[in-house]
């Protein structure tokens, strides 16, 4: 089907508007550190993660307690099933999120006043703080910079886009057309962005026991995303089948009133 100049615009603008909407989803769900209380206790159920918290403090804090590290690990590791733990965790674990990803330099410490919650005692209040060997990972640090500047950029070009559309007056139905395929393309790519991408490609990228960040963040947000997306697709079929089937009646009204129109022009010349 040939579309005007007004009608191709709209939807480039639509395509645009996709991939930033769904990028600036992916900004949020993987490269937007949180220190909640929901955030910390998803990412800390990680095997690899809660292993490594738990064996540090137990390391350190064992022997002034006077147990044995094995047995403080395995206690802590029970106690990180709970909400509570989580709340005392939530600044170092947000810190820790904020360096694999380059918003800090680190280092990442897990304070007296924390390990005294975390241990569940009283003695460790003077203890120094414990370094978590969490360092910044270069290959997500740098698709995190083109994911903030994505979602910017396309954004902007999409709104340009659409206006050019609208100034060059689209056919009517192609800014439907256009806003209903932009809805179920918008759709598509959160699910990839939003899901995809956190869960299974950045963790790909390096083997750093922090990796386990995205996967869990983006397990905490799939409802969300799965919400936001079938939103969209729905809307967007919606818009395309009305614009279609309009189409598609007005198409087959045409041929009659054109040789109507010409029958009357070729009398009107006799």
């Amino acid at each position: 089907m040939r579309r005007s100049l007004g009608g191709l615009l709209l939807l480039i603008a639509g395509g645009l508007f996709a991939v930033s909407i769904s990028t600036f989803w992916l900004d949020r769900v993987a490269f937007s550190p949180s220190a909640s209380t929901d955030s910390a206790f998803e990412i800390i159920q990680d095997e690899d993660i809660k292993s490594q918290i738990a064996t540090l403090v137990a390391t350190v804090d064992g022997p002034t307690l006077g147990m044995s590290p094995n047995l403080l690990a395995e206690t802590i590791e029970g106690l990180t099933a709970r909400r509570a733990m989580a709340a005392e965790m939530r600044r170092f674990v947000a810190e820790a999120h904020k360096v694999v990803i380059g918003d800090s330099d680190g280092p990442v410490e897990i304070l007296p006043a924390e390990q005294v919650q975390i241990v569940r005692d009283e003695h460790v209040a003077l203890m120094p703080p414990i370094t978590l060997p969490v360092n910044e990972v270069g290959s997500i640090s740098f698709v995190a910079m083109i994911v903030g500047w994505t979602w910017l950029l396309t954004g902007g070009a999409a709104i340009i886009a659409m206006l050019l559309g609208l100034f060059v007056r689209p056919e009517r139905g192609e800014f439907a057309f256009a806003f209903g395929l932009g809805c179920i393309a918008t759709g598509v790519m959160l699910v990839i962005m939003g899901y995809i991408v956190p869960a299974a490609l950045l963790p790909a990228l390096s083997e750093d026991t922090w990796m386990a960040v995205f996967p869990r963040l983006a397990a905490k947000n799939l409802t969300v995303t799965l919400l936001g997306a079938l939103a969209f697709i729905a809307v967007g079929a919606l818009a395309t089948f009305a614009t279609t089937g309009l189409r598609q009646r007005r198409q087959g009204s045409t041929p009659l009133a054109t040789s109507r129109y010409r029958e009357q022009q070729r009398w009107s010349v006799r």
